[in-house]
C-alpha cells in the first residue's frame, strides 16, 4: 500500500466511532437519520478511494474512479439533506438533489465521467470532464445556500445545545467543501486532498459528539463497544474464510470475486441481525404479554432522558411507564426537600386523591435514608421489618409506609450521592415480583439517576432565580419610599402573586414598646398604625429574642400569644411571624396571615425568611429617616410643627382643594403682653411659657387639626374641611383655655386670634396668611384677648376702617382703578357698570351683606391690573398675537399683587385674581374649574362679560341686550357657572339693575 492510499484509509477508520455511537442511539429522530445517510457514503467514498490509490486492482482503476466520483456526489447530496434538516422541518416531497446523483451515475456508465486517467510513478491523475464540473458546481451552490441559511439561524438561536450542533456541523461541512474544491485544482486529483478534509470533518464531528454530548456516548460503552467487537471479529472471520475458500476451491481473487463475496456476506449479516431482533422481540412479547408495549416505551424514554425539558415532564412520564412495565399497583418517587436532608414524595402513580403514597415523607435522620445512602442497594419490606437498625424509626413514619404497602425502596444514586428514592407498592393481583421485574427497576433507577439529578438541579436553580428576582423586586419596593406605609400595599400585592396573604404588617420595637409602621389586609388590624402597646408578652418580643420564625399553622388548634384571639375572631387561621434583625439585634417582625389553615409550606416560609432578612435594614433606615425628617418639621421648644412645615402643608392643602374642591380654615394666634412677661421674668421663663402654650393649643384642637409655631409668640392652626363659623368655635375654645391657665398663673398674658377661610378670604398662601394677619391686627387693635374674622373687615363702617393705619393705601388703589377707566374711551365707566351688575346678582342670591360689600369692592377694582398694560395694546383694533395675549393675561395677577398690599382689601383678592377663569377649566391665570373658582370671581365673570358685549369695543361690534343674553346662555356650563348665569339672565330681563345707563 502506497502513501496516497493511507489518508483515505485513516479517514475511513475515523468515521467508525461516530457511526457506532449513532447506531447505539436508536431509534433516531429526523436529523439523526439524515446524519446516518451522510456517514454511509462518506465512509464508502474514502474506503473505495483507498483501493483506487493502492497497488491492488490495477486493471480496474477506471471502474474504481467512477465509483469514487459517484460516491462523492452521493455524499454531497446527503450532506445537503442533512444540513437542510437543521433549518427546515418540512418533509421532502420530491428529493430534487438526487437528480445530480442519478445524472452522475448515468454519465459514468456511458463513459462521459471521467474522460480518462493517467497512471504514473507519482500517482494516478484523473482527467475530469466538463459534465462532472457542472454537476459539482450545482451541488456546491446548493450546499452554499444551506450554509447561508444555517448561519442566519445560528445568530438567533437561544438554545446552547442547538447552537453547538449547528456550529460544529458548519465547521465540518466548510472544511470538507474547501478540501474537496481543492481537488479540482490543476494537479489536485493526484493527491488525496479531499480525503484529508474528510478526515478532519470526522474528527470535528466525533469531538462534538463526545465533548458536547450531542449524542449519548455512555450508551456506546454499554452496547456500542460490544457491537464494534462483533463487527471486527466478523470482518476478520470473513476475510479468513474468503482466503480459506480460495485455497480449497482454487478460484482467483479478483474484483468480481471480492464484490460477490462481500455482497453475500453483507446480506447474510443483515438477515441474521434482522432475524435475531425479530425473534427476540417476538419472544419477549409472548413472555411479558400486555406489558411489552410499556417496556418498549420505558426503554425508549431512558434512552432519551436528556431530551426531557422539565422535571415535571420527567416524573410524569417515568412513573406511569415504570409502574405499568412491572405491574405494580402504586409507586412513588421521593426527591430532596428544603435542602435539610428530608425526602418527600414528588411524583406518584396512580394520580388519585386516595393514593396513600401521596403524603409520604422520610426525615433526614430516617434509617431508610441512611441504609440507601450507605448500602446503595434495594431495601425490601422484609428487611425493614426484621433488621435491628430499623427498629428506631419514627412510629408515624413506619405507619405511613405500612399503610401505603411499600414493598421495596430503590436508591437512585449518581457519583455516589443519593439523588432520589423510588418506592414500589405491592404487585397487581397480589402476585410476587419476578427477578426480571426487580432487575428492570434496578436498571431503570441506574439509567435515570443522572438525568433526574440534572433536571432537579435545573429546577432548583430556576426556583432560586425566581425567588431572588421576587425578593429583589419586593426589596426595591420597600426601598422606593422612606414612608413604608405609602408603598406597603404595593409590596403586599406583589407578594400575593406567590403566596396567600390576607393580613400583613411590619411591627417595630422602640423603648420597650411595639408599634406598627405598615398595615395591609382584609381584616381590621389589631391596632392602628403608629399606636403603641407594651412589648412584653407579644409575639414580636419572642421572635426578636430567639431570632427564629414562629409559624402557627392553625390558630384554632394551637396559639401562644394573646393577639391570636383577635386573628381568630377575624377569620385568620395561619400566621407567620418573622424576625427583622439588623446588626445582630432584633428590631421588630414581619407578620403574614391567611384565612386558610396550614397555608404556608416550608419553601414559602423559607422565601419569607429570605425576604425578612433583606428588608430589615431598609425598614430600619426608613424609620431613622422619618425620625430625622420629623425632627426637621418640629419646633423643639413647643413640640408643635414649625413654620417651614406649615408652608409645605398649606401648599399641599391649597393644591388639593383647588383640584378637587373643598374648604379649610386657619387661625393665627399671637400672645398679648408676652414681651412684658419676658422682660419681667426672663427668657427661660418665657420659653417655659411658650412650651405650655403649645401644649394647651395641642390639647384644645381636634385630632384632624394641625398646629404650628409660626415665629416668636405667634402660632397658626389649620383646620381641614372646616367653615369659618366652626373654626371660630375651636379658636374660641383655645383662647378661653389659654386665658384660664394664664389667669391661674397670674402671668398677665392672654392671646388674640385672627381667622381666615379658603376660598372665601383667599386662594393663595400669601392671601390667606395676610387675611388672618389682618384679622389678628384688628383683634389686637380692638383690645386683644378676642377673635376677629377676616370676613368681618368689610362689614365695618367706612369711618372705622379709615381710622385703621393699614388702610392708608386704599385711596391709591382706587385712584389707579379710575386711571385705568380713563385711559381708554371705550371702557370708560366699565368698572362702575360691572359693580352694578355684580351687586345686583349678589343681592339676588341673598348673600350676606359683608359678602355683597366685598363683591362690590372687587368689581370696582377687578381691572386695576391693566395699569401695567401699554395703551396701544388696550386700544388695538386688530387681532391679538400670542405675545399680546400673554400680556393681557397678566393683568389679573398684577391686579391681585397691587390690591394685596392693602390689608383691608385682601378679602377681595379671589374675585380680582380669578374673574377670567372658566367653568370648564380653560380660563386663566390658574385654569381653575367649576366650584373651585371663588364665588366672587364667578359673579364678576358674568358681569364683566355682559358689559363688554353690550359696550362699544374696537375689536367687536356692539351686542344688543338680547344678543348678549343669548351668548350668556350658550356659555352657561362652559364659560360661566350655569346656575349663576340663569339668575343673571332673569335679572337683566326683569330690567335690573336700574342704575346702569
Amino acid at each position: 500500500m502506497n502513501s496516497h492510499a493511507l489518508i483515505p484509509l485513516i479517514a475511513t477508520i475515523a468515521y467508525i466511532p461516530i457511526l457506532v455511537i449513532l447506531l447505539a442511539n436508536r431509534p433516531w429522530d429526523r436529523k439523526q437519520k439524515f446524519a446516518f445517510l451522510f456517514l454511509i457514503p462518506a465512509i464508502l467514498w474514502s474506503l473505495t478511494d483507498t483501493f483506487f490509490r493502492s497497488d491492488f486492482f490495477m486493471p480496474d482503476k477506471l471502474f474504481l474512479v467512477k465509483v469514487v466520483l459517484c460516491l462523492a456526489i452521493w455524499m454531497g447530496v446527503q450532506g445537503h439533506y442533512s444540513l437542510r434538516s437543521f433549518y427546515s422541518s418540512q418533509r421532502l416531497k420530491i428529493p430534487f438533489a438526487y437528480i445530480l446523483l442519478v445524472s452522475c451515475i448515468v454519465l459514468a456508465a456511458l463513459g462521459y465521467i471521467p474522460r480518462g486517467i493517467d497512471a504514473t510513478t507519482g500517482g494516478i491523475a484523473v482527467e475530469y470532464s466538463n459534465w462532472l464540473i457542472l454537476i459539482v458546481f450545482v451541488l456546491f451552490t446548493v450546499i452554499a445556500r444551506d450554509i447561508h441559511l444555517l448561519s442566519r439561524k445560528l445568530r438567533v438561536l437561544a438554545n446552547p445545545l442547538e447552537r453547538n450542533q449547528i456550529f460544529y456541523l458548519l465547521l465540518g461541512v466548510a472544511t470538507l467543501a474547501i478540501f474537496d474544491l481543492t481537488s479540482f485544482a490543476p494537479g489536485g486529483g493526484e493527491y488525496p486532498i479531499g480525503h484529508l478534509g474528510n478526515l478532519i470533518t470526522a474528527v470535528i464531528l466525533t469531538y462534538a459528539v463526545i465533548a458536547h454530548r450531542l449524542l449519548d456516548v455512555r450508551v456506546v460503552f454499554r452496547r456500542g463497544l460490544i457491537w464494534l467487537t462483533v463487527c471486527v471479529i466478523g470482518a476478520w472471520a470473513y476475510v479468513g474464510l474468503f482466503f480459506l475458500a480460495q485455497r480449497l476451491i482454487g478460484f482467483d481473487i479478483n474484483r468480481s470475486a471480492i464484490i460477490a463475496g462481500s455482497s453475500i456476506a453483507i446480506l447474510v449479516a443483515v438477515f441474521f441481525y434482522w432475524l435475531i431482533g425479530a425473534l427476540g422481540r417476538r419472544m419477549e412479547q409472548s413472555l411479558v404479554g400486555k406489558r411489552y408495549g410499556h417496556r418498549r416505551q420505558l426503554f425508549d424514554f431512558t434512552r432519551k432522558i436528556y431530551d426531557v425539558s422539565t422535571l415535571e415532564e420527567f416524573g410524569n412520564k417515568l412513573m406511569p411507564l415504570l409502574s405499568e412495565s412491572v405491574g405494580c399497583q402504586r409507586a412513588c418517587l421521593f426527591l430532596p426537600q428544603d435542602g435539610k436532608g428530608d425526602f418527600a414524595v414528588r411524583f406518584n402513580y396512580p394520580l388519585r386523591e386516595d393514593n396513600p403514597m401521596r403524603g409520604l415523607k422520610l426525615r433526614a435522620d430516617s434509617p431508610i435514608i441512611t441504609w440507601l445512602r450507605q448500602k446503595g442497594k434495594t431495601l425490601t419490606d422484609r428487611e425493614l421489618a426484621t433488621l435491628p437498625q430499623f427498629q428506631s424509626m419514627w412510629q408515624d413514619e413506619k405507619k405511613q409506609i405500612q399503610s401505603a404497602n411499600v414493598e421495596m425502596f430503590f436508591p437512585l444514586t449518581n457519583r455516589g450521592e443519593l439523588v432520589a428514592i423510588l418506592a414500589i407498592g405491592n404487585k397487581q393481583n397480589n402476585k410476587l415480583y419476578t427477578v426480571e421485574d426487580i432487575d428492570l427497576m434496578k436498571s431503570v433507577a441506574a439509567r435515570v439517576a443522572s438525568g433526574l439529578e440534572k433536571e432537579y438541579s435545573h429546577e432548583r436553580i430556576l426556583e432560586q432565580d425566581e425567588e431572588l428576582t421576587l425578593v429583589n423586586r419586593l426589596t426595591a419596593i420597600i426601598t422606593s419610599n422612606m414612608n413604608i406605609q405609602d408603598i406597603f400595599e404595593s409590596f403586599v400585592k406583589e407578594l400575593k402573586i406567590v403566596i396567600s396573604v390576607n393580613y400583613a404588617a411590619i411591627a417595630l420595637i422602640e423603648e420597650g414598646q411595639l408599634y406598627d409602621v405598615a398595615l395591609s389586609g382584609e381584616v381590621p388590624p389589631v391596632r392602628q398604625a403608629g399606636e403603641r402597646i407594651p412589648l412584653e408578652g407579644t409575639t414580636t418580643e419572642w421572635v426578636s429574642k430567639v431570632r427564629k420564625t414562629l409559624y402557627e399553622a392553625d390558630l384554632t388548634e394551637q396559639r401562644m400569644f394573646w393577639t391570636a384571639e383577635h386573628y381568630i375572631k377575624e377569620g385568620i387561621r395561619s400566621i407567620v411571624h418573622l424576625p427583622l434583625i439588623t446588626k445582630d439585634k432584633g428590631i421588630g417582625s414581619l407578620i403574614i396571615g391567611s384565612y386558610q389553615p396550614d397555608a404556608y409550606s416550608k419553601e414559602e416560609i423559607r422565601l419569607l425568611e429570605h425576604l425578612a432578612s433583606q428588608i430589615a435594614i431598609p425598614v430600619k433606615n426608613s424609620q431613622l429617616y422619618l425620625k430625622a425628617e420629623q425632627r426637621s418639621r418640629i419646633d423643639e421648644l413647643t413640640g408643635l410643627f414649625n413654620r417651614r412645615y406649615f408652608e409645605e402643608q398649606l401648599e399641599d392643602d391649597l393644591a388639593r382643594c383647588s383640584r378637587y374642591g373643598g374648604m379649610f380654615s386657619l387661625f393665627m394666634l399671637d400672645l398679648d403682653n408676652f414681651k412684658a412677661y419676658n422682660d419681667i421674668y426672663g427668657h427661660p421663663s418665657g420659653d417655659k411659657l411658650l412650651n405650655e402654650i403649645g401644649m394647651i393649643i395641642r390639647n384644645s384642637i381636634r385630632s384632624a387639626d394641625k398646629s404650628f409655631r409660626y415665629g416668636g409668640d405667634e402660632f397658626i392652626v389649620v383646620l381641614p374641611e372646616t367653615k369659618d363659623e366652626d373654626a371660630c368655635v375651636v379658636a374660641e375654645r383655645t383662647r378661653e383655655r389659654i386665658a384660664a391657665v394664664m389667669e391661674a398663673k397670674q402671668a398677665g398674658v392672654a392671646c388674640s386670634i385672627g381667622l381666615a377661610s379658603y376660598p372665601t378670604d383667599g386662594v393663595l398662601l400669601d392671601e390667606l396668611v395676610t387675611a388672618a394677619d389682618t384679622a389678628l391686627y384688628h383683634a389686637k387693635e380692638t383690645g386683644g384677648n378676642r377673635i376677629y374674622r377676616a370676613s368681618q373687615i368689610f362689614s365695618e363702617p367706612v369711618g372705622k376702617a379709615g381710622a385703621n393705619a393699614r388702610h392708608t393705601g386704599l385711596g391709591v388703589v382706587y385712584a389707579l382703578a379710575s386711571a385705568v377707566d380713563t385711559r381708554n374711551p371705550y371702557i370708560y365707566g366699565h368698572s362702575r357698570k360691572v359693580n352694578a351688575y355684580a351687586v345686583a346678582l349678589a343681592e339676588a342670591l341673598s348673600l350676606p351683606p359683608e359678602t355683597v360689600s366685598r363683591i362690590s369692592t372687587a368689581a370696582l377694582l377687578h381691572d386695576v391690573g391693566k395699569i401695567g398694560i401699554p395703551d396701544e395694546l388696550l386700544n388695538k383694533s386688530g387681532a391679538l398675537s400670542d405675545a399680546d395675549w400673554y400680556q393681557i393675561k397678566l393683568h389679573p395677577r398684577l391686579g391681585a399683587n397691587i390690591v394685596g398690599n392693602v390689608p383691608s382689601l385682601v378679602p377681595c383678592l379671589g374675585g380680582i385674581l380669578y374673574h377670567h377663569e372658566r367653568w370648564d377649566g380653560n380660563g386663566y391665570p390658574e385654569g381653575l374649574k367649576g366650584e373651585s373658582i371663588p364665588l366672587e370671581a364667578r359673579i364678576l365673570a358674568l358681569a364683566d362679560a355682559f358689559d363688554a358685549m353690550t359696550s362699544a369695543r374696537p375689536y367687536h361690534h356692539t351686542f344688543s341686550r338680547e344678543e348678549a343674553l343669548e351668548e350668556l346662555r350658550r356659555g352657561a356650563g362652559t364659560q360661566f357657572d350655569p346656575k349663576l348665569a340663569e339668575v343673571f339672565i332673569n335679572i337683566i330681563k326683569a330690567g335690573l339693575p336700574a342704575s346702569v345707563t
